[in-house]
């Protein structure tokens, strides 16, 4: 059977930005594609258990598979471990369905008829192995500390660097990472007891955990007993004050049990606002290591790396396009190889330049380097308060140049992913200065509703 486990890894991915992370382990994570055709896809849960919800979903799974694969399929879904006996028979059911559509009627009745007469279906479902592996991750000089650090953990837990804190913007291997490091030590330690998940989860069983007398012991008892735990996306629980004071004292715990402990977010800690300062303290406390967006030489290993792996005969000349325009991401050159592999796949055509501008250029519109973007953005900005880019640089205290500098600082943040240092060394200010000015400019976005409307349209003007 073909495998479509990449494009289903996209999907899901593009999922982020509809669902909640527990939504998506529940009911998405595990589904898998056995049929992608001109006219529909055809997904399997792994049971009937989550079966009535995903199809339920219908019009959002088609809004997003689109936007994965460029194309427009319609969606059903069965269940693998009551299903997968008549496969043959469901897409003729399927088939049927797109020939001679009738109103009320779906190939999800005859399925369920079936069903009646086939209780003995054996239960089951699909165990998938992760792809996140050290071996699978590309290394480049970007990368290179970070990757050298989380294998170190995952080779020595708790004798390495305790607590490990990864940080950097969305979609440069963070997850990736903390899987590898997760997979690995389960592989060399095996009695070793990992806990892996978001913030969100934690946040969510902490909930839960007070609903019930025995909750918060049985809560304390399941995460305080671990050997390593690895947490994702742990900017998610600043603000929150009885989830920070619960993972305060877990994280005592296991750092005076010699336990390893594993953090992923988006910022270094003291830029996580409203987060508990013993936290951020103790989150600073071990190594931290940030992942940067890649530069060319990592993209093009990246794209040539999972041309690869998904079979894809590409010219070096489509290559280089992609490394060069490409600039985001990591996931955003996944998502661009997996709709180039799509329209390949679903035309029966060979992969040449044009196929390949042709798939990605919603996805790079709006690209350009970071470098060009904070030079557009203090073009942008110094116009619009009537003054000049080295003006804005430079020390003037007069209240229009000052409230540029802020705008800047913020909109750059914003836009590039570059670090409060970065951006200092751009503004001629340390980072400390930087933070202040994003800070100031948050707060009068949130309190003046035509500051805001300015900041939309500046926005607007750098992206067009």
């Amino acid at each position: 059977m073909q495998t479509y486990d990449f494009i289903w890894e996209s999907v899901v991915r593009n999922m982020r930005n509809v669902y909640t992370e527990i939504k998506i382990k529940t009911y998405f994570e595990k589904i898998r594609i056995v049929d992608l055709e001109p006219q529909y896809i055809l997904l399997m849960t792994p049971d009937a258990s989550t079966l009535e919800f995903v199809r339920s979903q219908q019009t959002t799974l088609e809004r997003v598979i689109k936007q994965t694969i460029g194309e427009f399929k319609i969606v059903y879904v069965y269940a693998y471990d009551r299903d997968m006996p008549n496969l043959e028979q469901i897409r003729l059911d399927i088939k049927e369905d797109l020939d001679h559509p009738k109103l009320g009627r779906t190939p999800y009745m005859m399925a369920e008829e079936r069903e009646e007469k086939k209780r003995s279906a054996s239960p089951g479902g699909i165990v998938k192995k992760s792809d996140y592996t050290f071996e699978n991750f590309v290394v480049g000089s970007s990368n290179r500390f970070v990757y050298n650090a989380c294998l170190a953990v995952a080779d020595n837990p708790a004798s390495a660097w305790n607590p490990l804190f990864i940080y950097g913007p969305s979609g440069l291997g963070k997850t990736h990472l903390m899987h590898s490091i997760s997979a690995r030590i389960a592989e060399q330690f095996p009695d070793l007891k990992i806990l892996y998940l978001t913030s969100e989860a934690f946040t969510n069983e902490v909930i839960e955990s007070l609903r019930t007398k025995d909750g918060p012991t049985q809560f304390r008892t399941k995460y305080r007993s671990c050997d390593v735990l690895l947490i994702d996306d742990i900017q998610f629980i600043a603000g929150k004050d009885t989830t920070q004071e619960e993972f305060f004292h877990t994280f005592n715990e296991l750092y005076e049990a010699h336990k390893q402990i594993v953090i992923s977010s988006d910022r270094p800690p003291r830029e996580i606002k409203r987060l508990d300062e013993r936290l951020s303290g103790r989150f600073a406390s071990g190594l931290t290591a940030d992942v940067q967006p890649p530069d060319y030489e990592l993209r093009m290993a990246i794209i040539k790396s999972k041309a690869d792996a998904y079979k894809l005969d590409m010219p070096e000349s489509s290559m280089v396009y992609l490394a060069e325009h490409l600039t985001q991401n990591i996931r955003q050159i996944e998502g661009a190889l997996t709709k180039i592999f799509a329209k390949s796949y679903l035309y029966g055509i060979a992969v040449t330049d044009e196929l390949v501008i042709n798939s990605v250029s919603d996805l790079i519109t709006y690209e350009a380097s970071p470098k060009d973007v904070a030079e557009k953005i203090m073009s942008v900005v110094s116009t619009r308060y009537g003054t000049t880019k080295d003006e804005v640089k430079g020390k003037s205290k007069k209240r229009e140049i000052v409230e540029a500098r802020h705008v800047c600082a913020y909109l750059i943040r914003e836009l590039t992913g570059y670090s409060l240092n970065q951006i200092g060394a751009l503004l001629n200010r340390d980072h400390t200065t930087i933070m202040n000015s994003c800070e100031v400019t948050k707060t009068q976005i949130m309190n003046d509703p035509l500051f805001e409307k300015e900041i939309k349209d500046m926005i607007a003007e750098i992206k067009g």
